[in-house]
């Protein structure tokens, strides 16, 4: 036997004494971010809407079937709305000294954690629906991927920002 392989160990660890992310206060999304949803849940109702009027004067043999399509309309972006509401009030985001925490999702929750050791670079950007509401979406990037592993969408711009400069002295002094 070797010294390496004398001095190698693998201890098990205690499942209760590891740190629990369920338990870190998560800042919610501005309430700028329900507004982008609902304006373009909006825009989506009012096309599908603006399609079932045109075609239900313009094709009269399917008259019926355009009407019971409006009757299931109504329901669908009602849930649509409530989802968008639901979304805003549960997603989330933390900061903690080694990672950043993303909680998204309303039927399924899902939770990203990215460590600070494994990003690559974070970006701030804003649609022109974002611009308008003084909200932005920050992207973080970790190797191995060409597309970011969390998108906090709905963050006030100046958040944003600031979340930007703290990720990136955080990952440069890990580097």
């Amino acid at each position: 036997m070797t010294s390496n392989q004398a001095e190698f160990e693998n201890k098990q660890l205690d499942i209760n004494s590891l740190p629990r992310f369920t338990e870190v206060e998560f800042y919610r999304l501005d309430h700028k971010y329900l507004i982008k949803l609902n304006i373009r849940t909006g825009i989506g109702a009012l096309v599908i809407l603006g399609a079932l009027i045109v075609g239900y004067f313009l094709m009269i043999e399917f008259k019926i079937l355009i009407l019971w399509s409006a009757i299931l309309f109504l329901p669908i972006f009602l849930w649509l709305f409530y989802r968008n509401f639901e979304l805003q009030k549960r997603n989330g985001y933390a900061l903690r000294e080694r990672d950043i925490i993303f909680k998204r999702g309303f039927l399924h929750e899902k939770i990203t954690i990215v460590p600070f050791n494994r990003v690559q670079h974070v970006s701030a950007r804003k649609d022109l629906l974002d611009k308008f509401l003084g909200i932005s979406s920050l992207a973080i990037f970790s190797a191995g991927g060409s597309a970011s592993d969390i998108t906090i969408s709905g963050l006030l711009s100046r958040n944003a920002e600031a979340l930007k400069e703290a990720i990136s002295k955080r990952v440069s002094s890990n580097g």
